[in-house]
Protein backbone atom coordinates (compact mmCIF):
# COMPACT_ATOMS: atom_id res chain seq x y z
CA UNK A 1 0.00 0.00 0.00
CA UNK A 2 2.75 2.05 1.00
CA UNK A 3 4.38 1.72 -2.01
CA UNK A 4 1.46 1.73 -4.36
CA UNK A 5 0.49 5.23 -2.93
CA UNK A 6 3.83 6.29 -4.22
CA UNK A 7 3.51 4.49 -7.46
CA UNK A 8 0.34 6.42 -8.31
CA UNK A 9 1.98 9.86 -7.91
CA UNK A 10 4.64 8.32 -10.02
CA UNK A 11 2.43 7.56 -12.65
CA UNK A 12 0.68 10.97 -12.17
CA UNK A 13 3.72 12.77 -13.02
CA UNK A 14 4.81 10.48 -16.03
CA UNK A 15 1.10 11.43 -17.51
CA UNK A 16 1.31 15.12 -16.75
CA UNK A 17 5.32 15.02 -18.47
CA UNK A 18 3.97 12.94 -21.29
CA UNK A 19 1.33 15.61 -21.70
CA UNK A 20 3.80 18.45 -21.34
CA UNK A 21 6.24 16.63 -24.19
CA UNK A 22 3.42 16.85 -26.43
CA UNK A 23 2.84 20.23 -25.80
CA UNK A 24 6.53 20.77 -26.82
CA UNK A 25 6.50 19.55 -30.19
CA UNK A 26 3.29 21.33 -30.93
CA UNK A 27 5.63 24.24 -29.50
CA UNK A 28 8.43 23.78 -31.77
CA UNK A 29 6.14 22.97 -34.70
CA UNK A 30 4.63 26.64 -33.98
CA UNK A 31 8.05 28.50 -33.51
CA UNK A 32 9.35 27.02 -36.71
CA UNK A 33 6.56 27.89 -38.56
CA UNK A 34 6.72 31.42 -37.39
CA UNK A 35 10.01 32.17 -37.28
CA UNK A 36 11.86 30.17 -40.06
CA UNK A 37 15.30 28.99 -38.78
CA UNK A 38 18.35 29.71 -41.46
CA UNK A 39 15.57 29.72 -44.83
CA UNK A 40 14.65 26.15 -43.94
CA UNK A 41 11.75 24.63 -46.06
CA UNK A 42 8.46 25.16 -44.90
CA UNK A 43 6.40 22.56 -43.00
CA UNK A 44 3.84 20.22 -43.88
CA UNK A 45 0.29 21.16 -42.37
CA UNK A 46 -0.21 20.54 -38.39
CA UNK A 47 -2.39 17.70 -38.70
CA UNK A 48 0.53 15.68 -40.05
CA UNK A 49 2.42 16.52 -37.14
CA UNK A 50 -0.29 14.39 -34.96
CA UNK A 51 1.84 10.93 -34.42
CA UNK A 52 4.68 13.07 -33.20
CA UNK A 53 3.04 14.92 -30.86
CA UNK A 54 1.95 11.14 -29.48
CA UNK A 55 5.92 9.77 -30.14
CA UNK A 56 6.82 12.70 -28.05
CA UNK A 57 4.37 12.33 -25.11
CA UNK A 58 5.92 8.38 -25.06
CA UNK A 59 9.47 8.73 -25.83
CA UNK A 60 9.88 11.24 -23.11
CA UNK A 61 8.27 10.05 -19.93
CA UNK A 62 10.19 6.32 -20.77
CA UNK A 63 13.60 8.25 -21.32
CA UNK A 64 13.30 9.96 -18.07
CA UNK A 65 12.13 6.87 -16.25
CA UNK A 66 15.84 5.03 -18.07
CA UNK A 67 17.73 8.09 -16.20
CA UNK A 68 16.15 7.55 -12.73
CA UNK A 69 14.36 10.87 -13.04
CA UNK A 70 11.20 9.41 -11.04
CA UNK A 71 12.41 7.26 -8.21
CA UNK A 72 15.33 10.20 -7.92
CA UNK A 73 15.42 11.44 -3.80
CA UNK A 74 13.17 14.53 -2.64
CA UNK A 75 16.91 15.31 -1.39
CA UNK A 76 18.76 15.36 -4.84
CA UNK A 77 20.36 18.46 -5.87
CA UNK A 78 19.01 20.63 -8.06
CA UNK A 79 21.79 20.33 -10.81
CA UNK A 80 21.58 16.95 -10.48
CA UNK A 81 17.37 16.97 -10.97
CA UNK A 82 18.79 19.55 -14.32
CA UNK A 83 21.32 16.73 -15.92
CA UNK A 84 18.36 13.94 -15.29
CA UNK A 85 16.10 16.03 -17.49
CA UNK A 86 18.66 17.13 -19.75
CA UNK A 87 19.95 13.40 -20.51
CA UNK A 88 16.36 11.84 -20.48
CA UNK A 89 15.08 14.56 -23.25
CA UNK A 90 18.34 14.05 -25.43
CA UNK A 91 17.36 10.12 -25.70
CA UNK A 92 14.21 10.90 -26.10
CA UNK A 93 15.75 13.23 -29.18
CA UNK A 94 18.01 10.42 -30.43
CA UNK A 95 15.81 7.66 -29.81
CA UNK A 96 13.12 9.32 -31.86
CA UNK A 97 15.26 10.21 -34.88
CA UNK A 98 16.17 6.71 -34.51
CA UNK A 99 12.48 5.22 -34.63
CA UNK A 100 11.46 8.02 -37.59
CA UNK A 101 14.63 6.61 -39.34
CA UNK A 102 14.04 3.03 -39.13
CA UNK A 103 10.29 3.50 -40.15
CA UNK A 104 11.02 6.18 -42.66
CA UNK A 105 8.54 8.16 -42.12
CA UNK A 106 10.07 12.34 -42.18
CA UNK A 107 9.31 15.08 -39.88
CA UNK A 108 11.65 18.04 -39.84
CA UNK A 109 14.81 17.20 -37.26
CA UNK A 110 14.41 21.23 -36.20
CA UNK A 111 10.90 20.44 -35.02
CA UNK A 112 12.41 17.49 -32.62
CA UNK A 113 15.09 19.01 -31.26
CA UNK A 114 13.24 22.51 -30.19
CA UNK A 115 10.32 20.09 -29.33
CA UNK A 116 13.11 18.41 -27.06
CA UNK A 117 14.33 21.77 -25.87
CA UNK A 118 11.43 22.97 -24.76
CA UNK A 119 10.21 19.51 -23.11
CA UNK A 120 13.33 19.83 -20.55
CA UNK A 121 12.50 23.73 -19.57
CA UNK A 122 8.63 22.77 -19.12
CA UNK A 123 9.03 19.37 -17.23
CA UNK A 124 12.08 21.13 -14.71
CA UNK A 125 9.16 23.75 -14.18
CA UNK A 126 5.96 21.03 -13.20
CA UNK A 127 9.27 19.25 -11.15
CA UNK A 128 9.50 22.69 -9.35
CA UNK A 129 6.18 23.62 -8.81
CA UNK A 130 5.37 19.98 -7.57
CA UNK A 131 8.05 20.33 -5.27
CA UNK A 132 6.60 23.75 -4.27
CA UNK A 133 2.98 22.63 -3.30
CA UNK A 134 3.93 19.05 -1.60
CA UNK A 135 6.63 21.07 0.48
CA UNK A 136 4.19 23.95 1.15
CA UNK A 137 1.04 22.23 1.36
CA UNK A 138 0.84 20.93 4.79
CA UNK A 139 -2.39 19.91 4.54
CA UNK A 140 -1.79 17.77 1.77
CA UNK A 141 1.37 16.10 3.39
CA UNK A 142 -1.43 14.87 6.15
CA UNK A 143 -3.81 13.69 3.88
CA UNK A 144 -0.95 11.11 2.68
CA UNK A 145 -0.46 10.01 5.82
CA UNK A 146 -2.26 6.69 6.60
CA UNK A 147 -3.69 5.67 10.11
CA UNK A 148 -2.22 2.10 10.88
CA UNK A 149 -3.56 -0.46 13.07
CA UNK A 150 -0.80 -3.28 13.82
CA UNK A 151 -1.89 -6.91 13.94
CA UNK A 152 0.06 -9.84 15.04
CA UNK A 153 2.22 -11.11 17.91
CA UNK A 154 4.36 -8.59 19.53
CA UNK A 155 7.82 -10.07 18.19
CA UNK A 156 7.05 -9.83 14.89
CA UNK A 157 5.36 -6.69 14.76
CA UNK A 158 8.36 -4.88 17.06
CA UNK A 159 10.74 -6.60 14.25
CA UNK A 160 8.82 -4.88 11.05
CA UNK A 161 8.56 -2.10 12.56
CA UNK A 162 12.14 -1.62 13.29
CA UNK A 163 12.51 -2.22 9.63
CA UNK A 164 10.63 0.45 8.31
CA UNK A 165 11.92 3.28 6.29
CA UNK A 166 12.38 7.43 6.65
CA UNK A 167 10.06 7.91 3.99
CA UNK A 168 7.81 4.60 5.31
CA UNK A 169 7.64 6.37 9.18
CA UNK A 170 6.76 9.97 7.70
CA UNK A 171 4.04 8.44 5.52
CA UNK A 172 1.74 6.15 8.70
CA UNK A 173 0.47 6.91 11.91
CA UNK A 174 0.47 4.23 13.86
CA UNK A 175 -2.25 4.63 16.32
CA UNK A 176 -2.32 0.88 17.60
CA UNK A 177 -1.22 -2.43 18.19
CA UNK A 178 -3.37 -5.99 18.48
CA UNK A 179 -2.52 -9.25 19.62
CA UNK A 180 -5.18 -11.21 18.53
CA UNK A 181 -7.21 -13.46 20.74
CA UNK A 182 -9.52 -16.19 20.31
CA UNK A 183 -12.58 -13.95 19.65
CA UNK A 184 -10.30 -12.14 17.01
CA UNK A 185 -13.28 -10.91 14.95
CA UNK A 186 -14.74 -8.41 17.77
CA UNK A 187 -11.72 -7.54 18.68
CA UNK A 188 -10.64 -6.28 15.80
CA UNK A 189 -13.49 -4.84 15.16
CA UNK A 190 -14.04 -2.94 18.24
CA UNK A 191 -10.47 -1.66 17.73
CA UNK A 192 -10.89 -0.26 14.17
CA UNK A 193 -13.89 1.69 15.89
CA UNK A 194 -12.11 3.25 18.79
CA UNK A 195 -8.74 4.28 16.54
CA UNK A 196 -10.59 5.23 12.93
CA UNK A 197 -8.21 2.88 10.95
CA UNK A 198 -7.56 3.57 7.53
CA UNK A 199 -5.51 0.28 7.50
CA UNK A 200 -4.41 -2.78 8.94
CA UNK A 201 -1.01 -4.15 8.51
CA UNK A 202 -1.56 -7.87 9.23
CA UNK A 203 1.54 -9.85 9.99
CA UNK A 204 1.13 -13.94 9.55
CA UNK A 205 3.72 -15.30 11.76
CA UNK A 206 2.64 -17.43 14.26
CA UNK A 207 -0.95 -17.06 13.91
CA UNK A 208 -3.85 -19.82 12.94
CA UNK A 209 -5.67 -19.57 9.61
CA UNK A 210 -8.60 -19.87 11.70
CA UNK A 211 -7.38 -16.05 13.65
CA UNK A 212 -6.16 -14.55 10.52
CA UNK A 213 -9.97 -15.86 8.71
CA UNK A 214 -11.70 -14.14 11.52
CA UNK A 215 -9.11 -10.89 10.61
CA UNK A 216 -9.94 -10.53 7.25
CA UNK A 217 -13.81 -11.36 7.74
CA UNK A 218 -13.96 -8.20 9.86
CA UNK A 219 -11.65 -5.52 8.15
CA UNK A 220 -13.89 -6.75 5.07
CA UNK A 221 -17.11 -6.05 6.67
CA UNK A 222 -15.72 -2.57 8.08
CA UNK A 223 -13.93 -1.75 4.64
CA UNK A 224 -10.72 -1.77 5.82
CA UNK A 225 -7.67 -2.12 3.96
CA UNK A 226 -5.31 -4.53 4.74
CA UNK A 227 -1.44 -5.07 4.19
CA UNK A 228 -0.76 -8.98 4.80
CA UNK A 229 3.25 -9.65 5.46
CA UNK A 230 3.62 -12.88 5.32
CA UNK A 231 6.99 -13.31 7.27
CA UNK A 232 8.75 -14.84 4.01
CA UNK A 233 12.32 -13.42 3.20
CA UNK A 234 11.94 -12.83 -0.54
CA UNK A 235 15.02 -11.56 -2.67
CA UNK A 236 13.09 -8.51 -3.17
CA UNK A 237 9.48 -7.71 -2.66
CA UNK A 238 8.92 -6.09 -6.11
CA UNK A 239 8.74 -9.24 -7.92
CA UNK A 240 6.12 -10.60 -6.01
CA UNK A 241 1.96 -10.00 -7.01
CA UNK A 242 -0.88 -11.35 -6.40
CA UNK A 243 -3.24 -13.95 -8.61
CA UNK A 244 -5.95 -16.55 -8.40
CA UNK A 245 -5.99 -20.50 -8.44
CA UNK A 246 -8.75 -22.44 -8.03
CA UNK A 247 -10.60 -19.50 -7.06
CA UNK A 248 -8.68 -18.28 -4.12
CA UNK A 249 -5.80 -15.93 -3.62
CA UNK A 250 -2.54 -17.00 -3.86
CA UNK A 251 1.47 -15.25 -4.18
CA UNK A 252 3.18 -14.91 -7.41
CA UNK A 253 6.60 -14.05 -6.84
CA UNK A 254 8.65 -13.57 -10.43
CA UNK A 255 12.43 -14.98 -10.16
CA UNK A 256 13.91 -12.02 -11.59
CA UNK A 257 13.22 -8.46 -11.80
CA UNK A 258 12.08 -7.59 -15.09
CA UNK A 259 8.60 -7.49 -15.10
CA UNK A 260 5.97 -9.22 -17.61
CA UNK A 261 5.02 -6.03 -19.54
CA UNK A 262 9.15 -5.82 -20.17
CA UNK A 263 9.21 -8.51 -21.20
CA UNK A 264 6.70 -8.79 -23.86
CA UNK A 265 8.03 -5.71 -24.89
CA UNK A 266 11.65 -7.40 -25.27
CA UNK A 267 10.28 -10.31 -26.84
CA UNK A 268 8.71 -7.41 -29.49
CA UNK A 269 11.64 -6.19 -30.06
CA UNK A 270 13.71 -9.37 -31.07
CA UNK A 271 11.28 -10.49 -33.25
CA UNK A 272 11.23 -6.56 -35.08
CA UNK A 273 15.00 -6.87 -34.70
CA UNK A 274 15.61 -10.31 -36.15
CA UNK A 275 13.29 -9.46 -38.81
CA UNK A 276 15.06 -5.86 -39.84
CA UNK A 277 18.21 -7.96 -39.17
CA UNK A 278 17.46 -11.02 -41.73
CA UNK A 279 16.42 -8.50 -44.45
CA UNK A 280 18.93 -6.34 -43.95
CA UNK A 281 22.11 -8.66 -44.02
CA UNK A 282 20.45 -11.29 -46.29
CA UNK A 283 23.25 -10.50 -49.02
CA UNK A 284 26.17 -11.25 -46.43
CA UNK A 285 24.45 -14.58 -45.34
CA UNK A 286 24.16 -15.48 -48.55
CA UNK A 287 27.79 -14.86 -49.41
CA UNK A 288 28.87 -16.42 -45.88
CA UNK A 289 26.93 -19.37 -46.75
CA UNK A 290 28.81 -19.98 -50.29
CA UNK A 291 32.16 -19.72 -48.97
CA UNK A 292 31.66 -22.39 -46.26
CA UNK A 293 30.45 -24.44 -48.89
CA UNK A 294 33.27 -23.79 -51.38
CA UNK A 295 36.12 -23.89 -48.56
CA UNK A 296 35.43 -26.76 -46.94
CA UNK A 297 33.90 -30.06 -47.05
CA UNK A 298 30.79 -30.69 -44.65
CA UNK A 299 27.38 -28.86 -44.15
CA UNK A 300 26.98 -25.30 -44.39
CA UNK A 301 24.57 -25.03 -41.08
CA UNK A 302 25.87 -26.53 -37.69
CA UNK A 303 23.01 -27.71 -35.87
CA UNK A 304 23.19 -29.06 -31.91
CA UNK A 305 21.15 -28.73 -29.14
CA UNK A 306 21.52 -25.97 -26.26
CA UNK A 307 20.27 -25.76 -23.14
CA UNK A 308 17.48 -22.36 -23.51
CA UNK A 309 15.08 -20.82 -20.97
CA UNK A 310 15.20 -22.68 -17.70
CA UNK A 311 16.96 -25.36 -19.20
CA UNK A 312 15.11 -26.72 -22.13
CA UNK A 313 16.30 -28.46 -25.18
CA UNK A 314 16.67 -26.32 -28.72
CA UNK A 315 18.36 -26.97 -31.55
CA UNK A 316 20.63 -23.63 -32.05
CA UNK A 317 22.24 -22.88 -36.28
CA UNK A 318 25.14 -21.17 -36.70
CA UNK A 319 27.67 -21.41 -39.92
CA UNK A 320 30.22 -24.05 -39.50
CA UNK A 321 33.35 -22.91 -38.72
CA UNK A 322 35.27 -26.29 -37.93
CA UNK A 323 35.88 -29.80 -39.74
CA UNK A 324 32.70 -31.92 -40.42
CA UNK A 325 33.59 -34.04 -37.54
CA UNK A 326 34.76 -31.52 -34.47
CA UNK A 327 32.83 -32.88 -31.96
CA UNK A 328 34.19 -36.34 -31.93
CA UNK A 329 37.73 -34.84 -31.93
CA UNK A 330 36.97 -33.02 -29.01
CA UNK A 331 37.66 -35.47 -26.58
CA UNK A 332 41.73 -36.04 -27.76
CA UNK A 333 42.03 -32.57 -26.68
CA UNK A 334 40.06 -32.25 -23.77
CA UNK A 335 43.71 -31.26 -21.71
CA UNK A 336 44.10 -28.97 -23.60
CA UNK A 337 41.46 -26.67 -22.30
CA UNK A 338 42.23 -23.47 -21.56
CA UNK A 339 38.73 -22.39 -19.52
CA UNK A 340 38.06 -22.82 -15.74
CA UNK A 341 34.93 -25.02 -15.13
CA UNK A 342 32.81 -27.02 -17.62
CA UNK A 343 33.12 -24.76 -20.76
CA UNK A 344 35.50 -26.29 -23.40
CA UNK A 345 37.71 -23.70 -25.09
CA UNK A 346 41.34 -23.26 -26.68
CA UNK A 347 43.15 -20.48 -28.46
CA UNK A 348 44.45 -22.35 -31.53
CA UNK A 349 41.70 -24.77 -31.67
CA UNK A 350 43.28 -27.18 -34.33
CA UNK A 351 39.31 -28.28 -36.10
CA UNK A 352 38.81 -24.68 -36.84
CA UNK A 353 38.93 -23.96 -40.23
CA UNK A 354 40.71 -20.84 -42.48
CA UNK A 355 37.22 -19.12 -42.67
CA UNK A 356 35.43 -20.09 -39.22
CA UNK A 357 38.85 -18.10 -37.99
CA UNK A 358 37.95 -15.37 -39.62
CA UNK A 359 34.12 -15.67 -39.09
CA UNK A 360 34.28 -16.50 -35.45
CA UNK A 361 36.48 -13.30 -35.02
CA UNK A 362 33.98 -11.09 -36.49
CA UNK A 363 30.94 -13.21 -34.79
CA UNK A 364 29.74 -14.24 -38.43
CA UNK A 365 28.85 -17.29 -37.82
CA UNK A 366 25.92 -16.39 -35.83
CA UNK A 367 23.98 -15.21 -38.45
CA UNK A 368 21.85 -17.89 -38.72
CA UNK A 369 20.59 -17.66 -34.58
CA UNK A 370 18.28 -15.09 -35.95
CA UNK A 371 16.22 -17.81 -37.26
CA UNK A 372 16.21 -18.85 -33.65
CA UNK A 373 15.42 -15.10 -32.22
CA UNK A 374 12.44 -15.56 -34.61
CA UNK A 375 11.77 -19.16 -33.49
CA UNK A 376 11.36 -17.75 -29.81
CA UNK A 377 14.41 -20.36 -28.53
CA UNK A 378 16.60 -16.94 -28.02
CA UNK A 379 16.96 -13.27 -27.50
CA UNK A 380 19.08 -10.71 -29.51
CA UNK A 381 20.67 -10.08 -26.30
CA UNK A 382 20.88 -12.90 -23.33
CA UNK A 383 23.23 -14.87 -21.99
CA UNK A 384 25.21 -17.62 -24.80
CA UNK A 385 23.83 -20.81 -25.13
CA UNK A 386 25.60 -23.63 -23.57
CA UNK A 387 26.15 -27.15 -24.98
CA UNK A 388 23.74 -29.57 -23.52
CA UNK A 389 26.91 -31.41 -21.97
CA UNK A 390 28.40 -28.54 -20.85
CA UNK A 391 25.18 -27.98 -18.58
CA UNK A 392 25.46 -31.45 -16.87
CA UNK A 393 28.78 -30.29 -15.83
CA UNK A 394 27.90 -27.03 -13.98
CA UNK A 395 29.56 -27.24 -10.48
CA UNK A 396 27.16 -25.42 -8.26
CA UNK A 397 23.40 -25.02 -8.88
CA UNK A 398 23.61 -20.85 -8.75
CA UNK A 399 25.75 -21.11 -11.96
CA UNK A 400 21.70 -22.50 -13.56
CA UNK A 401 20.56 -19.24 -12.68
CA UNK A 402 22.03 -18.12 -16.44
CA UNK A 403 19.16 -20.18 -17.93
CA UNK A 404 16.61 -18.23 -16.08
CA UNK A 405 16.21 -15.87 -19.38
CA UNK A 406 16.67 -16.71 -22.51
CA UNK A 407 19.99 -16.81 -24.21
CA UNK A 408 21.21 -14.66 -26.69
CA UNK A 409 23.43 -13.43 -29.67
CA UNK A 410 25.40 -11.25 -27.93
CA UNK A 411 25.35 -10.60 -24.21
CA UNK A 412 28.22 -8.69 -21.38
CA UNK A 413 30.61 -11.44 -22.13
CA UNK A 414 30.42 -10.52 -26.19
CA UNK A 415 31.56 -7.19 -25.03
CA UNK A 416 33.78 -7.36 -21.93
CA UNK A 417 36.20 -9.72 -22.95
CA UNK A 418 34.97 -12.69 -25.34
CA UNK A 419 37.31 -15.32 -25.61
CA UNK A 420 39.88 -13.47 -23.46
CA UNK A 421 37.71 -14.55 -20.31
CA UNK A 422 39.64 -17.47 -18.77
CA UNK A 423 37.02 -18.17 -15.81
CA UNK A 424 33.59 -19.60 -16.43
CA UNK A 425 32.67 -17.98 -12.92
CA UNK A 426 33.62 -15.13 -14.01
CA UNK A 427 31.49 -15.27 -17.09
CA UNK A 428 28.11 -16.40 -15.23
CA UNK A 429 29.37 -13.20 -12.89
CA UNK A 430 28.57 -11.14 -15.61
CA UNK A 431 25.74 -13.14 -16.93
CA UNK A 432 24.02 -12.81 -13.28
CA UNK A 433 24.87 -9.17 -13.55
CA UNK A 434 22.93 -8.86 -17.08
CA UNK A 435 20.27 -10.72 -15.24
CA UNK A 436 20.05 -8.77 -11.84
CA UNK A 437 19.94 -5.09 -13.99
CA UNK A 438 18.00 -6.00 -17.13
CA UNK A 439 16.33 -2.78 -18.69
CA UNK A 440 15.27 -2.28 -22.24
CA UNK A 441 18.32 0.55 -22.24
CA UNK A 442 20.86 -2.11 -20.91
CA UNK A 443 20.07 -4.31 -23.79
CA UNK A 444 19.95 -1.31 -26.48
CA UNK A 445 23.59 -0.72 -25.17
CA UNK A 446 24.82 -3.83 -25.03
CA UNK A 447 23.60 -4.31 -29.23
CA UNK A 448 25.27 -1.10 -29.75
CA UNK A 449 28.38 -1.86 -28.16
CA UNK A 450 28.72 -5.48 -30.11
CA UNK A 451 28.85 -3.79 -33.35
CA UNK A 452 32.33 -2.49 -32.91
CA UNK A 453 33.08 -5.67 -31.40
CA UNK A 454 31.84 -7.43 -34.26
CA UNK A 455 33.06 -5.27 -37.24
CA UNK A 456 37.21 -5.31 -35.31
CA UNK A 457 36.80 -8.30 -34.04
CA UNK A 458 37.90 -7.76 -30.55
CA UNK A 459 38.60 -10.56 -28.40
CA UNK A 460 37.05 -13.15 -30.41
CA UNK A 461 39.11 -16.14 -32.01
Amino acid sequence: MLHQTQHHHTRLQQIADGLLCALSVALAYAFRAEFPLLNLPELEAFSDYAWLLLLGGIFGPVMLHQQGFYSADPLTSRVATIFKIMRGCTYAVLGLVLFLFIVRVQFARSVIILGGTFASFLIYARHELTQAFVARNAHSQTQLRRRIMWVGQPDSITQLRGELTATEQASIDSVAEIEPNTDADQQISEALHTHSVNAIILILTGLSSETINQIVKACDREGVEIIINPGLNFASPFRLSMDQLGGQPVMYYRAQAARPFDLALKQCVDYLGATLLLILLSPLTLLCAVLVRITSRGPIIFRQKRAGLNGHHFVMYKFRTMVANAENQQVDLADQNEMEGPVFKIADDPRITRLGRFMRRHSLDELPQLWNVLRGEMSLVGPRPLPLNEVDRFEHNTQRRRLSVKPGLTCLWQIRGRNEITSFEDWVRLDLEYIDQWSLWLDLKILFATIPVALFGRGGR
